[in-house]
């Protein structure tokens, strides 16, 4: 009732001075609680900072710690070429107690491994030629044509897992190395590596990411997390390797402002009770002005938009000169039921029609109740004869294939249809629906005339 006397002039003043004391809201409270935010935020970067440098002056020191033992190895077989697997256990046997993440050390002669320790989970591994892994013997031969110490991955095992491979050539005439003889491989578990040094403990406080494979650093490939994570990243710091380096990023958590917990609600809570009662008073307003615009174009019977609405859209599709066909129905003998059943029966068989009309529609169609039992359906965008029909047919036969039944009693929806389509039957609004209404028209007399 408030919407229907304000004036136009009133109505927009109310709005504006709405939004204005809205957002006047917003700003405020958002204001205090973004302070709160930047505070908590930098404290937590902070502190998130100090735990990556950690983390990552730990990581350079276990993995190098892990490869230096296992380089003494291939030391010893470079001295002694001539050693064998029964040599090689007894050392690897020792370098695995001190070792804190190694999996697995492998010798391979002319690149083929011919010993690996431990055995046990392993065995997969040995015998194989790593020429025939291309992924694994790009960074065997860069580590021989670089003589020094090549790191690789993380990669997938051929025996199962991930891990972080050091690969160590070996020559039989140092210092010169010229003569190859194959390559040591130690093999670090990268689970154990990241958590004897804090990333994962890490990563539950902030969203990790970390690239680089092969030690190819910021230019190299994602191994783990997300890569949106370096886009968001506060801090990031490079892994240094013996061969290269990796980059870890660190982000905030997405649930960020969670984790903040009572004391970012509490900020918010008073100052948006404030905008939800002035939203629920403007609401209701709009609420109320479009319930009353609905009703004006609705039927409410069937709950079909009706003729106000069809008249509007059909005056603009043509105002537009939008291609588009039309479909007059009317229902044959509805007074009938209407006299020997009633009206409650009346009034259901209306609403199953347009229930049915509705079924056969495209979403972009609108199926409109005129008056009584006439209907009109606005079909845009369809032109060609083909595609008229083929909606005619459909439409046919969601309305006649089953009857309908109501209080146990059967009635079989029978009605009839024109069409007409602009702008190939009219170029007039009016002369369109007489064309539709005309060819329905006729229908309905051969209907009679066949009964």
């Amino acid at each position: 009732m408030l919407v229907r006397l304000l004036s136009r002039r009133h109505r927009w003043l109310l709005g504006l001075l709405s939004a204005l004391l809205f957002a006047g809201n917003i700003m405020l409270v958002e204001f205090f609680h973004q302070n709160l935010l930047q505070k908590l935020t930098l404290e937590q970067q902070q502190s998130l900072s100090r735990q990556l440098s950690l983390v990552r002056a730990n990581i350079e020191s276990e993995l190098n710690a892990n490869i230096f033992l296992a380089d003494s190895l291939a030391t010893i077989i470079s001295v002694n070429p001539s050693s064998g697997p029964d040599d090689w256990e007894l050392l690897a046997q020792a370098l695995m107690r001190k070792a804190t993440s190694i999996r697995n050390i492998a010798v391979a002669p002319d690149n083929i491994i011919r010993f690996i320790y431990p055995i046990e989970g392993n065995q997969a591994a040995l015998g194989l030629d790593y020429r025939t892994v291309p992924a694994q013997f790009r960074t065997v031969e860069l580590a021989r044509q670089r003589q020094d110490i090549m790191i690789a991955g993380p990669l997938t095992l051929v025996q199962g897992g991930t891990a972080v491979i050091a690969r160590m050539p070996i020559f039989n005439d140092a210092p010169t190395n010229q003569q190859y003889w194959g390559t040591c491989s130690v093999v670090i578990d990268i689970d154990k590596l990241f958590q004897s040094t804090g990333l994962f403990a890490l990563a539950n406080q902030g969203q990790l990411a970390m690239r680089g494979v092969d030690g190819t650093g910021a230019e190299g490939e994602l191994f783990w997390g997300d890569a949106a994570v370096f886009s968001n990243a506060f801090a990031i710091e490079n892994i240094r390797l013996l061969s290269g380096s990796w980059q870890i990023a660190l982000a905030l958590p997405q649930d960020q402002q969670g984790r903040f917990g009572l004391s970012s609600l509490l900020v918010r809570l008073v100052g948006y009770s404030l905008c939800i009662l002035l939203f629920l008073a403007l609401f209701s307003l709009y609420y109320a002005y479009r319930q009353a615009r609905l009703n004006a174009l609705q039927d409410p019977l069937t709950l079909l938009p009706n003729r106000r609405f069809a008249m509007q859209l059909l005056e603009r599709l043509v105002n537009e000169k939008a291609e588009f066909s039309i479909l007059s129905l009317d229902l044959d003998k509805f007074k009938e039921v209407n006299d020997n059943y009633g009206h409650a029966v009346g009034d259901a068989l209306l609403q199953e029609v347009a229930k049915r009309l509705q079924a056969g529609l495209r979403a972009s169609d609108h199926a409109c109740r005129l008056s009584g039992d006439e209907f009109l359906v606005i079909l845009p965008r369809v032109h060609r004869e083909k595609d008229l029909q083929h909606i005619i047919n459909k439409v046919s036969a969601r309305l006649s294939d089953t009857v309908f039944v109501f209080n146990d009693k059967q009635f079989q929806i029978q009605y009839s249809l024109g069409y007409a389509s602009f702008p190939i039957h009219a170029t007039e609004l009016d002369k369109l629906l007489h064309f539709a209404d005309l060819a329905m028209y006729q229908q309905k007399a051969a209907h009679k005339a066949n009964a």
